[in-house]
């Protein structure tokens, strides 16, 4: 009897998994074709050289790689791509943080405000990149208008070496913060609210409830948010590539920009180099991203 029972059970457990592997193909087939597979064929193309005609296609191994190193431009978009993620990530972290600490109620007026902020993030950011250049120009925009008329004389901040790379992670702090502060304060809604009566019995005002309370307890989401948020501003490209072109003087190139400039605008169209850059920026983000979750936000038991 004993012998049937493990046997049912074993035929059980593999039937599930048979079960769970088929509501995982989807996912894996669309990751493999759409992930895996371009993954494969960039780092493939990026030891050859190659262009977008494929005209004499030859073996070019480690040739890309070590260009590189003597690429001043890649030197100059790795850190105007560190320089864009490590103020735009804090900036839109930090935001959302700071209006959830006012919106930790689920009532009508704090979902009115949070779908508010969320609109900016529904919109293309081509769209939204296109309306700010409008905004901020300086011989007919808006913003330039408006503090004319009080007398102060608006730069030209697209234009400006100083000005164009923060006017840029301003534009996307705006547009994207409305996300992470919809996932945060979902996060903190679920906070159990007899954590918040224990503390105000403790005498905790409302930033100190905020501060021990609120942030341990959303503490795995600030983690995932950041690491996403990170993730996207390393691969930041449309509104540079709409708002200022990479310029003035590359001030605004990042690698991403200067991967589509030497694969699609710049004769000879090097796929192979571009291909060898897109490489090179996934280790980035590979690396960064498993320093974060490792030891900037553990999940769990990785903290033991």
């Amino acid at each position: 009897m004993k012998k049937n029972a493990a046997g049912k059970q074993k035929e059980t457990g593999i039937r599930t998994q048979k079960q769970a592997y088929l509501f995982l193909a989807p996912s894996l087939i669309i990751l493999t074709v759409f992930v895996f597979v371009p993954l494969v064929g960039a780092i493939a193309i990026s030891l050859m050289n190659i262009n977008i005609y494929m005209n004499d296609i030859s073996f070019a191994g480690l040739k890309n790689y070590l260009k590189m190193f003597t690429d001043a431009r890649v030197g100059n978009a790795t850190l105007n791509t560190f320089y864009f993620a490590l103020l735009e990530v804090p900036l839109q972290i930090g935001l959302a943080l700071l209006l959830v600490m006012f919106m930790t109620k689920n009532t009508k007026v704090h979902k009115l405000m949070r779908t508010t902020f969320y609109l900016p993030y529904v919109c293309s950011m081509t769209a939204v990149s296109i309306m700010w250049s409008m905004l901020l120009n300086k011989n007919y925009g808006m913003l330039s208008y408006l503090l004319g008329k009080i007398g102060i004389q608006m730069p030209n901040l697209l234009t400006s070496t100083t000005w164009a790379m923060p006017t840029v992670i301003l534009v996307t702090v705006w547009k994207g913060f409305g996300y992470t502060l919809t996932v945060l304060s979902a996060a903190a809604l679920g906070v159990s609210h007899s954590l918040y009566e224990a503390a105000e019995l403790d005498g905790a005002g409302g930033f100190q409830q905020f501060l021990y309370v609120t942030i341990p307890g959303i503490r795995d989401t600030i983690g995932f948010c950041t690491v996403t948020t990170l993730i996207m501003a390393l691969q930041v490209f449309d509104q540079i590539y709409v708002m200022t072109e990479g310029g003035p003087q590359y001030k605004t190139e990042t690698l991403v920009g200067y991967i589509y400039n030497k694969g699609f605008q710049m004769a000879p169209f090097d796929l192979g180099y571009a291909s060898s850059m897109a490489v090179y920026l996934f280790l980035i983000i590979a690396v960064l991203t498993f320093i974060m979750r490792k030891y900037a936000f553990p999940q769990g038991g990785d903290e033991e």
